[in-house]
């Protein structure tokens, strides 16, 4: 039987019915992408094209003394770097409904490694870490720059996720508002905060680890689960077990935890559904607000396997055709298969 659930995290509701997955079709494709090039003369994030990105702002060495990781400039950038942030309300013309601000603010490309063929599922943990510490550099710096108010880190993986580029990489946006969105999940762990004395996300991981049966994989610092009202098949969420708001003042010590646990989650992703596209997004608040007591930062990882349409648009509520419990199994269970078998 369908269920009704709601997401505390998200205040969204969710429709879980596992019998829409009998219509067949549910899953998205896999990637499709067939044999990939280690590199490819005509990627501008390919080594040896470097000059065809924008300004470098930010490089890691890998062993070999060459470039590892790389940040630049996003040369289509959706805000413009120069300008300073200015509030007017609507023209006339657009009825005086709201208010308008100058898109101004940081929009960079963060290039994984250097191999066109090699993503985070298939790196090893090193590399992994080295991207999650350019995440850090990048985020920081972006939060020192007074016009930025909130700064998002996301990754698409696959056309079907919206990525435009083949070669692995991820974006960092920093923007002169803070989204709805954040505004609304804020208030709700605010409220949650002040009614209980816990911080929400807290309290979701302890029901977690009590019940074990949506934990998909853990470590000493970590923990990936799928959420009890997950809003599509296979929708993860990683969060540091200690309590922190914001990602960039996490425990140096933990990063190459946290990068284990990232590979290990896209690697099971990556070989049970086939490569599917998937959007990767990092949830934090910047390092102004560290010692925010209601809010716990996290990355949110779902895979496109399936899609909104009608009644999503409709009503806000999403329909998850798999129990998050089986689906976790599934991902619990599955081992990497290595080269030698």
């Amino acid at each position: 039987m369908s269920e009704i659930r709601e997401n505390r995290l998200t205040g969204e509701w969710v429709i879980v019915a596992p019998e829409r997955a009998k219509r067949g079709g549910n899953l998205g494709r896999s990637m499709e992408r067939g044999e990939i090039p280690a590199h490819s003369d005509a990627c501008p994030f390919c080594p040896g094209n470097e000059a065809l990105t924008g300004e470098e702002r930010y490089r890691a060495r890998g062993e070999d003394g060459q470039w590892a990781v790389r940040s630049v400039v996003n040369k289509f950038s959706l805000i413009s770097a120069t300008g300073e942030v200015a509030i007017a309300a609507c023209s006339r013309t657009a009825g005086g409904l709201g208010e308008c601000v100058n898109a101004v603010g940081l929009h960079e490309v963060l290039i994984e490694g250097p191999r066109h063929d090699l993503d985070m599922a298939q790196l090893p943990p090193s590399q992994v870490r080295q991207i999650l510490e350019a995440y850090t550099n990048r985020f920081q710096e972006f939060y020192a720059d007074p016009r930025i108010r909130h700064v998002i880190v996301f990754k698409n993986h696959g056309a079907q996720a919206g990525a435009s580029q083949q070669h692995p990489h991820s974006q960092i946006v920093g923007l002169p508002i803070v989204p709805g969105q954040i505004v609304d999940r804020m208030e709700r762990a605010r409220r949650f905060f002040a009614d209980t004395g816990r911080c929400l996300s807290c309290a979701m991981i302890e029901q977690e680890r009590e019940e074990k049966c949506r934990i998909v994989a853990e470590n000493a610092d970590f923990i990936a689960f799928i959420p009890y009202a997950a809003l599509s098949q296979y929708h993860l969420w990683i969060f540091p077990k200690a309590h922190a708001a914001c990602f960039s003042e996490q425990p140096a010590e933990t990063i190459p935890a946290l990068a284990e646990i990232l590979r290990a989650i896209l690697a099971k992703l990556h070989g049970l559904l086939d490569n599917p596209p998937f959007n990767l997004v990092m949830r934090s608040l910047g390092p102004q607000d560290r010692r925010a007591p209601h809010f716990h930062w996290y990355i949110s990882i779902v895979p496109r396997v399936t899609h909104s349409a009608g009644f999503e648009l409709g009503t806000g509520m999403y329909i998850n055709p798999s129990n998050p419990e089986t689906s976790a199994s599934a991902l619990r269970d599955y081992r990497e298969m290595t080269k030698s078998e």
